[in-house]
């Protein structure tokens, strides 16, 4: 049979990757703790990992372009722009966010708060430009002895909010090669990865412990979280597992930083968290032996989390296991980026629930919201989302909230250029989608759709929908959702001439439209595969089956 579903990390974990896993009747028990953003010192250090939402922020995305565009209409000095920086906090606490994640540094110095210039050694920092035209404001307000990072810290604390320092761990983006630490250092950087370091030599991981322990000494921060998802590599991809120990040292003289931090300060705790590939496959590959740091107690939370887009199918469980007798937490990520290639358009309020909703189910404890501020960019969303945007994680923070809105669980292709798969940024191909060979004696494909849903609930509908791209008029396609075949009286079929425009997702040529009433639905709570069989065959294109969505809402 020829058949497509997920694509491959590697050949021979394709199969674990794309098969059916059976899930039982009743969602799983959770174990997420409660949270609160009336918080006070006292509770952020006897109960530190006790939280539902997490924002987490690049150096200048939590204020940057809000904060740009009021300094473009008002000329804004220092104590305005302190008063617009306390706002911002503001906001989150009205939004119920427990815990804020804003980056302070970048390896190899991407960003740096001022006075760490023995780090960044350059004439101006990242963050004062947030568009490459206009002045935020920022510059002005640090010359004038404000510090900004100061101010977010003490409007955090003062709105019962954590605020952990963030770190990119690798950041490749344009340029980056040419700062002082890479020239200085040609022998560390990362061959074939253009701006990267290698962290198997002991000079780079240093650097990185250096920078965190000076900055510990002058925050009082609630802890640190290690982004490595930006960039993902560390190592070279034939070193990357065997030098995993390397970086699994590492963690260790973090943790012992942050316990010494705690101790001076007489902090009960600081926290230790980090962002990491959402599948073990992808973190072993990378060299990130997740299942040490987590059963070793040098984390305290991790969040799963893709590159730059959110996926629905997260395998939330597999983290969950290894935290199994922690006190570790688990908060997968929510990204408003639909597509990688294709960031003009945001997730929507109903997307995020779908994506949540999963994630509970199979025992989050939380969620964390990621480079959240494409909601506000203008370009890729309008400007006025900011901030009813934070609004939609809101409801995040609870499955109960979750339930009483409408859910768009959706299954797209992330990493497809044009019709054909590219590697991902983490080095795997990240494809779902059902290619339906014409010339294959079996011509069908399959995928696996998560969904936790029970659509036995009669205050319950849903609605299946994709796209069929390379169908002609007189081509027929059977449906199945785990071996049942979808009567066709309850299948419409539209074409689309025009194909999808720009301003609707993804550029698509003609494709034709299925709708499926999942009336009598024979989905079930958590993993289902999707079916198509090309009953009868007319026309000469392969079949490509996409944007796969599943819309669950309450019957009016």
């Amino acid at each position: 049979m020829c058949f497509f579903g997920r694509s491959p990390l590697v050949l021979t974990t394709v199969l674990a990757i794309a098969c059916f896993v059976g899930c039982s009747a009743q969602p799983p028990a959770t174990n997420a703790g409660g949270g609160s953003t009336d918080a006070t010192t006292e509770r952020r250090d006897s109960d530190a990992n006790n939280c539902r939402l997490i924002v987490s922020y690049d150096a200048n995305s939590m204020w940057g372009l809000q904060l740009t565009r009021a300094n473009r209409d008002k000329n804004l000095d220092a104590d305005a722009v302190k008063a617009f920086l306390e706002e911002v906090v503001d906001e989150h606490a009205k939004a119920k966010v427990d815990r804020i994640v804003h980056s302070i540094f970048g390896m190899p110095w991407g960003t740096a708060p001022p006075g760490f210039e023995s780090f960044y050694r350059q004439p101006e920092h990242w963050w004062y430009r947030c568009d490459n035209k206009t002045d935020s404001g920022i510059q002005g307000f640090e010359e004038a002895g404000y510090d900004l990072v100061q101010v977010l810290l003490d409007r955090s604390r003062k709105d019962g909010i954590q605020f952990i320092g963030g770190l990119r761990m690798n950041d490749r983006h344009g340029g980056i090669e040419k700062r002082p630490f890479c020239t200085e250092h040609p022998q560390w950087q990362l061959t074939g990865f253009r701006g990267g370091m290698d962290y198997k030599h002991e000079g780079v991981r240093n650097a990185v412990l250096s920078f965190v322990e000076e900055f510990l000494q002058r925050y009082d921060v609630d802890g640190i979280e290690l982004d490595w998802m930006r960039w993902c590599q560390m190592f070279k991809p034939s070193e990357a597992q065997k030098n995993a120990p390397l970086l699994t040292d590492f963690i260790i003289q973090m943790r012992k930083l942050v316990d010494d931090a705690a101790e001076k300060r007489g902090r009960g705790k600081l926290l230790l968290g980090v962002r990491i590939p959402q599948t073990l496959a992808e973190c072993r590959m990378l060299g990130f032996d997740v299942k040490v740091w987590v059963q070793q107690g040098r984390v305290d939370y991790i969040c799963p989390s893709d590159f730059a887009v959110m996926d629905t199918n997260i395998r939330t469980e597999d983290f969950v296991a290894l935290t199994k007798g922690t006190a570790c937490k688990v908060y997968p990520s929510v990204i408003p980026i639909i597509r990688w290639g294709n960031d003009t358009h945001t997730h929507s309020a109903e997307n995020y629930r779908a994506a949540a909703n999963n994630f509970y189910a199979f025992g989050a404890d939380g969620i964390s919201a990621y480079n959240y501020q494409y909601h506000w960019r203008g370009d890729r969303g309008p400007e006025d989302e900011w901030p009813r945007a934070l609004g939609y994680l809101t409801a995040l923070r609870e499955r109960k909230a979750i339930g009483s809105g409408e859910r768009r669980y959706m299954y797209y292709p992330l990493s497809l250029v044009g019709r054909l798969p590219r590697q991902y940024i983490t080095g795997v191909v990240k494809n779902d989608r059902i290619e339906i060979l014409r010339g294959c004696t079996v011509p069908m494909g399959s995928m696996v759709l998560r969904i936790a849903e029970d659509l036995k609930d009669p205050h319950l509908s849903a609605m299946l929908e994709f796209k069929a791209l390379g169908l002609v008029e007189a081509d027929e396609l059977e449906i199945s959702l785990n071996g049942e075949i979808v009567p066709a009286a309850g299948i419409r079929r539209d074409f689309v001439a025009d194909g999808q425009p720009a301003a609707q997702g993804r550029e698509l040529p003609a494709f034709h439209r299925y709708r499926v009433d999942l009336g009598d639905p024979p989905l079930k709570f958590g993993d289902n595969r999707l079916t198509v069989y090309l009953l009868n065959s007319a026309g000469e294109e392969n079949i490509d089956v996409q944007e796969i969505e599943i819309l669950v809402r309450e019957k009016n």
